[in-house]
């Protein structure tokens, strides 16, 4: 498996509500409700197009249970999204196109 979200585990997402995020050009964003062993712990992911979360129009979304299955099971649909959508290095054109 894809090592790029090796980092992902139950305890990260205790340090905050809302975790956005990027592999390049793949963007993804978490938001966490509830705690481990509360009932309904989630995480929801979106993954979307290089562009603001708030502007993003190619938007695909799923829920996992707060748990180790659930967060193995969210590492392993980002990766799949991954392959899907595709990750290219992250530049900024040089020399910057010319204002008009």
């Amino acid at each position: 498996m894809d090592s790029s979200f090796s980092f992902l585990n139950v305890n990260f997402f205790t340090k905050a509500s809302v975790y956005p995020g990027s592999l390049g050009t793949f963007r993804y964003r978490f938001a966490r409700t509830g705690w481990p062993g509360q009932e309904n712990a989630a995480i929801q992911a979106w993954v979307y197009e290089n562009v603001c979360f708030e502007l993003a129009q190619d938007v695909e979304t799923e829920t996992f249970p707060w748990t180790e299955e659930g967060v193995e099971a969210l590492r392993q649909w980002l990766t799949e999204k991954v392959r899907q959508r595709g990750a290219e290095p992250y530049r900024i054109p040089y020399p910057a196109p010319k204002a008009t």
